[in-house]
């Protein structure tokens, strides 16, 4: 059971992170379509949930992130 708790432990950190990256980008809450972080994040994670490929999530994320931070 140990080894469990450490996988989640380093989970969950993981997760904290990752939340602190898009929702804080400037160390204030940005929770509007302003926030090109945040709207490439939920491009990335529909992209993870359809089609559960790393390379094609991370492709889409960077350029939905891309076209994101151009159209701003």
């Amino acid at each position: 059971m140990t080894p469990w708790l450490a996988i989640l432990g380093m989970a969950l950190v993981t997760m904290a992170l990752r939340a602190s990256f898009l929702l804080l980008p400037e160390g204030v809450p940005a929770l509007s379509l302003a926030n090109e972080r945040l709207l490439a994040g939920l491009v990335a994670i529909a992209v993870a949930w359809r089609f559960r490929l790393t390379y094609l999530t991370l492709a889409a994320g960077m350029l939905a992130l891309h076209l994101f931070s151009r159209l701003s």
